[in-house]
């Protein structure tokens, strides 16, 4: 009998600026690792372009409150072509003049493979994919218009430099996802092809992290239809929750962690874990599929010290999967748990009919239209012959002088290697380096701005002669800024911010913000000065020595200073731009999900006195509603939330389930399921709904 050849797929997954790779065979439908290795890039693959303001797209971490979609037909659903994916003529060459440091690692490490031999699979780059959440109320076509209208700009669509898939639910509801630009990964490949191999590499799938986690788990895991799922994956710089029921998606959240300690990033998570249950009120801490670089013993150990008895908390498993022999001591299962994405990537790529694998792609219809093979009449192959003839006897030299490169960078590669250590070495030098160059300027701007004649005791002087005329005035910080000096403070008197300001030279109002204190206003001013020149001072000493000898009264701003006034009024009013505005609530959302709920409460209402009259004040006032909630102040929370659901905006939903999650805190039940009630009759297809349902029957059964 002949021997069955086997196939070969690489699944190739980018964290930062980390590259993993897995390699597997398939031979008589049985899967096998062959190799799983990893390298560090000393750059990114490419420079990123200056990105132009666009339209507002929603991140993952926010609910998405829109209809179901139905009649979802995968046939009918156009994916865009991107042109720039188009690949380059025989001729083209693929060499840069100069080619980057990162793109020059992934030469040196993909040699190793025999990329040319299999397919390739390729994860999305997490940062350039937007996410829409949907359920079963829409046609193809809507849903599609939708996420054009809501995630991509017109020049992006004009231009087609998109890419759009979704996974579907058995109920119709699912999750789209747009990407937006190129893919790196996929371009990197293409531009060192020719270097590496005389071979064109052929390209079977990009998918989303989100996506290749859930088909994973969903072909090595059974669980009732009942059971939540909660798949957890730690990487380097990717980090994400996953919450499944009965195989089916129900929600994605980021796990934003800036602390790198082990024991420190275990406990934030951990949190986070616990917020997002405490919020959804799903038991998603039941089952928990810890994968990624942090998935240790551990880590295991400390979610199962705080689990409840008869949770499971249990390591990515890959039963279907086999380790080619030999092998089983390098690929262990926690270097199986740290590839978990590049493993899902090839394995889909061996069984694409795999039920369990969603079919979404991402790789651009025109990449596959160009890889399918292809048929000639008879006399279209005497001008391909032609063709082939010139071209070859043009190309061939071109090609001996690339096989010789290639022999030149096998020959290299380890020293490449050393090189790309040296370099982190020398980085973390250049920044102690630049970190002691820095405090050297600090020396020299403090002599600078000292010299011989103390500046700041003529600056603390007048500033107190000036705060003894105007009464209920203070400074809260006064610090030296960008070649002068900026002030902070309070005052009840609006005036009084005009005499401050012409203290020093180039006196500047940067901003005034208005307080309601138990019926008193209050004024927060910010002003900037530059430092007073040393050579006037002996002159301002001799006024104010005239000035307190003669014992003038205090300096009362007249009608003249109105239009002064006016100016402080403008620079209250004064329109901030609404990408600076968004910016800093997003600052907020990350501090909330974070898990600081103090701080988050704090600068919430800080933006909302800011900007009382911006749409995004309405969302502030709803995550106000949720940081009391969770600091158990829960009739602040209720009087905050009612407000927010007389307002009937599009948190309206949310603003009902929380009403009754605070009621059902105060064992307040009957409130409780009235509020729900309410959800369920005015929203009957929201998501939220089913939340009430459950949380009703709960009550009901106590």
């Amino acid at each position: 009998m002949a021997k069955t050849k086997e196939k070969l797929a690489f699944g190739i997954f980018q964290d930062g600026l980390i590259i993993k790779v897995a390699q597997l065979a398939i031979e008589k439908g049985i899967v096998k690792i062959q190799s799983l290795e990893e390298t560090i890039l000393s750059s990114p693959l490419f420079l990123k372009e200056s990105v132009k303001a666009g339209k507002t797209v929603p991140k993952i971490e926010e609910e998405i409150s829109i209809p179901e979609v139905t009649d979802l037909d995968e046939e009918t659903f156009d994916m865009p072509e991107i042109s720039e994916f188009e690949p380059p003529d025989e001729t083209e060459s693929t060499e840069k003049d100069e080619i980057l440091p990162g793109l020059k690692d992934l030469q040196n490490f993909m040699q190793q493979f025999p990329l040319e031999r299999g397919k390739i699979s390729l994860s999305a780059n997490d940062e350039q994919i937007s996410y829409f959440q949907f359920d079963s109320s829409f046609n193809t076509g809507k849903l599609v218009k939708k996420l054009q209208n809501e995630l991509l700009t017109k020049e992006e669509i004009k231009a087609k430099n998109y890419s759009m898939d979704y996974i579907l639910n058995l109920d119709k509801s699912g999750l789209a996802f747009v990407h937006r630009g190129k893919f790196d990964l996929f371009h990197g490949l293409r531009d060192i092809n020719l270097v590496l191999s005389k071979e064109k590499y052929f390209y079977s799938n990009i998918d989303t992290n989100e996506v290749s986690l859930i088909n994973i788990v969903r072909h090595n895991y059974d669980f009732t239809p009942e059971e939540y799922v909660l798949i957890i994956y730690i990487g380097v710089d990717y980090k994400v929750g996953i919450i499944l029921k009965d195989k089916n998606h129900i929600k994605t959240f980021p796990i934003i962690v800036q602390d790198t300690d082990p024991d420190n990033l275990r406990q934030a998570i951990y949190s986070k874990v616990i917020m997002e249950q405490d919020i959804s009120d799903i038991p998603i801490t039941k089952n928990v599929v810890l994968a990624g670089d942090y998935a240790t013993d551990e880590d295991i150990e400390f979610f199962k010290s705080n689990a409840t008895e008869g949770d499971s908390i249990t390591k990515l498993d890959l039963k279907h999967l086999y380790v080619q022999e030999g092998l089983e001591e390098v690929i262990t299962p926690d270097k199986i748990s740290r590839f978990a994405i590049p493993i899902a990537l090839a394995w889909k790529t061996l069984q694409p009919k795999n039920k369990n694998f969603s079919p979404c792609n991402l790789l651009p219809g025109k990449v596959i239209e160009n890889q399918k093979y292809f048929k000639i009449a008879w006399h279209g192959f005497l001008i391909l012959a032609a063709i082939f003839y010139f071209a070859f006897s043009g190309t061939i030299k071109n090609l001996e002088m690339k096989q010789e490169i290639s022999e030149y960078t096998n020959m290299n590669y380890r020293i490449e290697r050393e090189l790309t250590q040296n370099r982190v070495l020398i980085k973390r030098l250049n920044e102690i380096k630049k970190k002691v160059s820095d405090l050297e300027a600090n020396f020299l701007k403090v002599e600078k701005i000292t010299g011989k004649k103390n500046q700041w005791n003529y600056i603390l002087h007048a500033f107190a002669r000036s705060l003894q005329r105007n009464q209920l005035s203070w400074i809260t910080n006064l610090a030296s800024k960008n070649g002068g000096f900026q002030v902070y403070g309070y005052t009840t008197s609006r005036r009084s911010i005009l005499e401050f300001s012409r203290l020093f030279p180039e006196g500047e109002i940067s901003s005034v913000l208005k307080y309601e204190l138990e019926d008193v206003t209050v004024w927060k001013y910010d002003l900037t000065f530059s430092y007073p020149d040393p050579e006037e001072l002996k002159k301002a000493k001799e006024k104010t020595t005239k000035e307190i000898t003669s014992e003038e009264e205090p300096e009362v701003i007249t009608t003249e200073g109105e239009d002064e006034e006016l100016a402080i009024e403008e620079k209250i009013e004064e329109e901030v731009p609404p990408a600076v505005i968004a910016q800093e609530y997003s600052d907020i959302v990350q501090i909330y999900f974070a898990g600081d709920i103090n701080s988050a409460l704090n600068k919430f209402t800080e933006f909302i006195q800011k900007y009382p009259k911006n749409d995004l004040a309405y969302n502030a006032n709803y995550f106000v509603g949720e940081c009391l909630y969770l600091l158990n102040r829960t009739q602040e929370a209720k009087h905050v939330l009612e407000k927010v659901y007389k307002m009937k905006g599009n948190k309206t939903p949310d603003t009902l389930i929380m009403l009754g999650n605070c009621s059902e805190k105060e064992k307040d039940f009957k409130s409780a399921k009235a509020y729900w009630n309410q959800l369920i009759k005015e929203f009957p297809k929201n998501s939220l709904a089913k939340a009430a349902k459950y949380k009703i029957q709960k009550l009901e059964g106590k």
